[in-house]
């Protein structure tokens, strides 16, 4: 193009026309190009170039100027690789697309800039641009939905990004679940492997260095820390998943060239990374119900099958202590019989840790100041672990009362440590902290919004595989050798967390060590309710009814009654109980199992009895353990006697009540 042309050209072309000589000012500009930019006639003359673009493009303009001076060519307008601004005389921004020519003048070489806005084209590129991207997440989303695992789409993602993007590389990497290594799927020119590697080192660096709630263009630091697994990345984005306020994973978007990332790319990046997670957490959501059914499943079978053993149980004692009493002068066969005993406590022991798992274990909640507790603890525990293990306690005397059965909080514990031990190598250090936690709404699904008192035992031994820690409380599962555990200590204690409205939590990983958590509420003063005074019946050899389904159970029951010098009287249901009670008004106890089978239980006959006879004193037994302490408060009445019982608890109970 030559200067004899200008006139010409700047009076008939639509665009703006700037002519800027070899200093990088305006020397000409026509009356289109005054307008765009808001300035009046000639008010563009003398002007630096860059005073027609923000401030903060202004630097960068000019070293791409200078290039571009140095070796001048005829550009096409479109075909700039950068993203360009033009600002108006008032500040206002807006885009646009630049040709430049050199041009040979009287007074040197200028060049000539073609500028056009593109507000408008813009606009709806970027409308198509957000539909498409829109489209893209909802394919991903019925993705989620057709695709018969989580998996097929997490393998399928790094493709498709690449291909809706068109960049050269996408990486989505998380945690295994074990926690001790890193998953990747990867699409482009980038290693699986070295990203594996780099991450695994560095993982938490590069998390923490993430916003937490939206995709970010990567800097300078971070491309270099990936840049070993690919051929080095000029420029990227990503942004983390997360479960709730939890980072779970790390979605990366990255390019060998540079080039500009918009808006409305992170919006995509963040979106995707929004729907994965959605969908990996309604993943563990589904695990955690079913896992939550199973032993919810698992805890009214072995509910069950405690109350049928304990039925068992209650006929061998008793037929034990009474054939006792028949070898009175055979100390071998007496040998024996007290062996056998042993072992019905050992049978019992057994069934009480099933009725735990089941939650049915009966406890007696209080308010119990855990600092001596564990201490006074502690000092046998240490005995007990012996001299390869250390135990430290961490439990300050300011700590809240948690309202928890101190009994079956020692059980617990003991349990708990123990276990901490065996996963150890021969020796190490047991930690036993003892903390307080306020529980939000929402933070813990299975607990309560609350004050809550934490006890949580760390070892450092061997940890759980994922697999593992899932079947970790489930009742007989056990990771020891044969003879060295039944399986019970872990689903006891979750168990009776749970009875007492709190929850066992256990975090874990392989290789590092295992840190198993109580959550019980804290106690809150209430007044002490006093208990009605029981009915006494006096007299000798009197009257007592004895209603029991299981004839062997009610045999045993009748045969220890009547060698004491009662009178007994049986029944085997409800029905039959009532019809007795009114051929014999003197009866003055009824001794009632509380499940009878049919619509009335034991608890629903002392009361029908009473109606018949006020004065009747009532003892009831279960074997299944989940009745609770019956007071006036609640409607019911009694006392209750658990399954399997001695000769002498019976006796004892029937003696307070009608003596």
């Amino acid at each position: 193009m030559t200067a004899l042309m200008l006139p010409q050209l700047f009076d008939i072309v639509p665009d703006a026309l700037l002519l800027v000589d070899a200093e990088g000012r305006i020397s000409r500009a026509n009356g289109n190009a005054e307008r765009l930019f808001g300035y009046g006639n000639d008010g563009l003359v003398g002007l630096a170039v860059e005073a027609l673009m923000p401030t903060d493009a202004r630097r960068r303009h000019l070293q791409h100027r200078l290039g571009y001076m140095a070796s001048p060519r005829v550009r096409p307008m479109g075909q700039s690789d950068q993203v360009l601004v033009g600002q108006k005389a008032n500040g206002q921004q807006f885009p646009v697309e630049i040709a430049l020519s050199p041009i040979e003048t009287a007074h040197g070489r200028h060049f000539l800039a073609s500028v056009r806005d593109i507000s408008e084209s813009q606009r709806v590129r970027q409308a198509l641009v957000r539909a498409s991207y829109d489209a893209f997440i909802a394919r991903l989303g019925q993705m989620a939905l057709d695709a018969g695992s989580e998996q097929q789409l997490v393998r399928a993602l790094p493709g498709m990004l690449i291909d809706e993007l068109k960049a050269d590389a996408v990486a989505l990497a998380f945690p295994e679940s074990d926690g001790h290594a890193i998953d990747v799927r990867v699409a482009g020119q980038i290693n699986g492997e070295a990203l594996r590697h780099i991450l695994s080192s560095r993982w938490d660096l590069l998390q923490a260095s993430l916003p937490a709630d939206r995709a970010t263009i990567l800097d300078d630091g971070q491309l270099e820390l990936l840049a070993e697994a690919g051929d080095g990345f000029a420029c990227g984005a990503a942004t983390l998943l997360r479960d709730r306020d939890h980072p779970t994973g790390i979605l990366m978007v990255l390019s060998a060239d540079a080039r500009p990332i918009q808006h409305d790319i992170l919006h995509l990046i963040q979106g995707v990374a929004v729907l994965v997670a959605a969908i990996m957490q309604r993943r563990r959501t589904a695990e955690q119900l079913a896992h939550a059914q199973r032993l919810d499943a698992l805890g009214q079978l072995t509910g069950g099958i405690a109350h049928d053993f304990n039925n068992l149980l209650t006929i061998i004692s008793g037929s034990l202590q009474l054939l006792d009493d028949e070898c009175a002068a055979h100390e071998g066969a007496r040998d024996l019989i007290a062996g056998a005993l042993h072992s019905v406590a050992r049978g019992a022991s057994l069934t009480s840790k099933l009725l735990a798992f089941a939650r049915r274990q009966p406890l007696a909640p209080q308010s119990v100041k855990l600092h001596q507790l564990v201490h006074d603890l502690g000092t046998m525990l240490q005995r007990t672990l012996g001299e390869s293990f250390s135990l430290t306690i961490e439990c300050h005397r300011g700590l809240p009362p948690a309202h928890v059965d101190p009994c079956q909080l020692e059980t617990a514990l003991v349990n708990v440590v123990l276990n901490a031990r065996d996963a150890l190598p021969g020796n190490g250090e047991i930690l036993l902290s003892v903390g307080e936690q306020w529980v939000s709404p929402q933070e813990m699904e299975e607990l309560q919004a609350g004050h809550y008192i934490v006890i949580s035992i760390t070892d450092h031994g061997m940890g759980m595989s994922a697999s593992t820690a899932r079947r970790a409380v489930e009742p007989f599962f056990t990771t020891k050798s044969m003879g060295q555990g039944n399986g019970l200590g872990l689903s006891m204690v979750y168990g009776f967390t749970r009875q007492s409205r709190g929850m066992l939590h256990i975090d874990t990983v392989h290789g590092r060590g295992t840190t198993v958590s109580m959550y019980l509420p804290v106690a809150t003063s209430q007044p002490e309710r006093s208990l009605p005074p029981r009915h006494r019946v006096e007299g000798a050899r009197q009257t007592i009814l004895v209603v029991e389904d299981d004839p062997g159970v009610r045999r045993i029951a009748v045969s220890f009654l009547q060698a004491a010098g009662y009178v007994t009287l049986e029944a085997s249901d409800a029905a039959e109980a009532l019809a007795i009670a009114r051929r014999h008004p003197e009866t003055a106890l009824v001794f009632s199992d509380v499940m009878l089978g049919g619509a009335t239980n034991g608890h629903a006959l002392a009361s029908a009895l009473r109606g018949q006879l006020p004065g009747l004193a009532v003892l009831l037994t279960t074997g299944h353990d989940d009745a609770p302490e019956i007071n006036a408060d609640t409607g019911h009445c009694g006392t209750l006697l658990r399954k399997p019982y001695r000769r002498e608890d019976l006796l004892l109970a029937v003696q307070q009540l009608i003596a």
